[in-house]
């Protein structure tokens, strides 16, 4: 009995720790992806003058980014639920963007990250800042944004 008890305290004790830890590695991958994605949307711009046109097709993957980007990465649900998608040429929040990466999802494929572990993620790599800088969110839905051009 008092075996079990230790057990259970040891548990209970645990759990935010772990809860934590998957957060931040969650966190870590969503950046990575982000900076992947960045990297070869920037190579394609400067290899044919211009960014391909915007890309919002749910699970669907940009075929111009064949052999840039890893079909499988792109079209997986992103760490923090939602999808990926392309953006030129955008206006969020009277700010313009050239260029921007974007998670965003509903039902089945919903953002399952809170404001508040977002948050965490932009203390983490960004300004701390949520609604601003190069990793950013907006609106209550949750859209998440890495910024690859003003």
């Amino acid at each position: 009995m008092i075996a079990l008890t230790i057990i259970g305290i040891l548990a209970v004790l645990a759990r935010p720790a772990f809860k934590r830890v998957v957060t931040q590695a969650r966190g870590s991958v969503l950046i990575n992806d982000f900076r992947v994605f960045a990297a070869a949307y920037t190579q394609y711009a400067q290899a044919n003058g211009s960014y391909p046109a915007s890309f919002t097709t749910v699970g669907g993957f940009p075929a111009v980014m064949a052999g840039q980007i890893n079909k499988s990465q792109w079209s997986r649900a992103a760490p923090i639920g939602g999808t990926y998608s392309f953006l030129v040429d955008n206006t969020i929040r009277g700010q313009k963007y050239r260029a921007l990466l974007r998670v965003s999802g509903s039902g089945k494929r919903a953002i399952t990250f809170t404001a508040a572990q977002l948050l965490i993620l932009d203390k983490k790599y960004d300004n701390g800042v949520i609604t601003t800088g190069q990793f950013f969110t907006n609106g209550t839905a949750l859209n998440t944004y890495y910024v690859i051009e003003k």
